[in-house]
């Protein structure tokens, strides 16, 4: 498309863009960046509108993902644009804190397992081993090694449901 062409037909564009930024949440300015960085890309793939059996419906798809995109850039908070008098946090050090927390209270709920279910539990998830394989180690059968690891699953998400207070029993 030649460009003469394309500047006929721009406005045309423009105005559906900045109707389509509107409809999709935008406010006046914000619909007007939406319309311009819609002729934007438009005008890069002029060599290829032809192609296209609508370019209006191309310029309502590309404003509605422009517009989208400015809604999930505004949900983001920069870390560089907060103001300097807010007390500066590691965002890591809690998680870190309660990861372990959860990973010393995961153990001792382990620990309470019965022994065969543990030794289950730990050569499926841990070893990451075949049922096959736990069966022939521990010399039983493929269903007794499933029925094992699913009664310790069933366990440990009891015991963790109870402490939360969420349910009594998982059945």
């Amino acid at each position: 498309m030649e460009q003469s062409e394309f500047e006929r037909k721009a406005k045309v564009w423009r105005n559906l863009a900045y109707e389509t930024g509107l409809a999709y949440g935008a406010d006046p300015d914000e619909a007007e960046d939406v319309a311009q960085d819609t002729l934007l890309k438009l005008w890069a793939l002029h060599d290829e509108l032809e192609r296209y059996q609508s370019v209006i419906g191309l310029t309502r798809v590309i404003a509605r993902n422009l517009t989208i995109d400015l809604r999930r850039n505004q949900r983001t908070i920069r870390l560089d644009e907060l103001p300097c008098n807010l007390p500066a946090f590691d965002k890591f050090a809690d998680s870190d804190l309660i990861s372990r927390e959860e990973e010393n209270a995961l153990n001792q709920r382990l620990l309470q397992l019965p022994p065969r279910q543990h030794q289950v539990l730990v050569m499926r998830q841990v070893e990451h081993r075949s049922y096959k394989e736990i069966a022939a180690l521990l010399g039983i059968e493929v269903s007794s090694a499933k029925v094992l690891l699913s009664r310790a699953r069933k366990w440990i998400l009891n015991q963790c449901i109870m402490q939360n207070g969420l349910f009594t029993d998982v059945r």
